[in-house]
């Protein structure tokens, strides 16, 4: 889809330059000779970029950048403003009107068409915030632990009698002695059978 371009000039050999360099495929160029053709223009073509020379006739180019910039549908067409060397600029008038550049006449027409292209490229793209800048960091007494932390306690001495406790002590060890004692005896009873087989297998022979 070209680029469409509002180029608005009265000079015939501006204009000349100016469509030279924007060529189709890339570009659409709408020449338009006065600022009152420009504003009624505008609507019609819905420009990605306007071209707009300060000294027009009917409506000069301060008159078609504010009205440009006063409607909501044109916020994003990209603003180019064209000056003559000689022309002084009227910073008074121009407040207010919020354009990308402003060129001065002669101009090369190639880095005009490569700035203009920069512009509606900027114009299209979404602006990228980097993810840190999306996260308001909170002061370190404002945040909140995700685990609570506990404080330990020791657990609860024994209120049972010493004795008792010697008892349970023996009763455990106890028990595991005779865990020990059967795992041996099962032990020893399979390598006695292993060893008596062996010798009846031997006498046979």
């Amino acid at each position: 889809m070209p680029y469409k371009v509002i180029l608005a000039e009265a000079s015939p050999s501006v204009q000349k330059v100016v469509q030279m360099a924007f060529s189709e495929p890339e570009f659409e160029v709408h020449t338009i000779e006065d600022g009152l053709q420009a504003i009624e223009s505008l609507a019609r073509v819905n420009p990605d970029a306007v071209l707009l020379s300060l000294a027009l006739p009917s409506r000069d180019g301060y008159e078609v950048g504010r009205y440009l910039r006063s409607r909501e549908e044109f916020q994003k067409a990209g603003l180019v403003l064209l000056k003559n060397s000689f022309e002084p600029v009227d910073a008074e008038r121009l407040r207010g009107i919020d354009y990308d550049e402003m060129v001065q006449k002669p101009f090369d027409s190639e880095n005009l068409a490569r700035l203009v292209r920069e512009i509606i490229d900027r114009k299209r793209t979404p602006p990228s915030f980097p993810e840190e800048a999306l996260i308001e960091e909170a002061p370190a007494e404002d945040v909140l632990p995700l685990f609570k932390e506990k404080e330990f306690v020791p657990p609860p001495l024994s209120s049972q009698p010493e004795d008792q406790v010697e008892g349970k002590i023996r009763s455990l060890l106890r028990d595991e002695i005779l865990s020990v004692e059967r795992e041996l005896e099962k032990r020893l009873k399979a390598s006695l059978r292993t060893e008596f087989k062996e010798w009846l297998d031997r006498e046979k022979k």
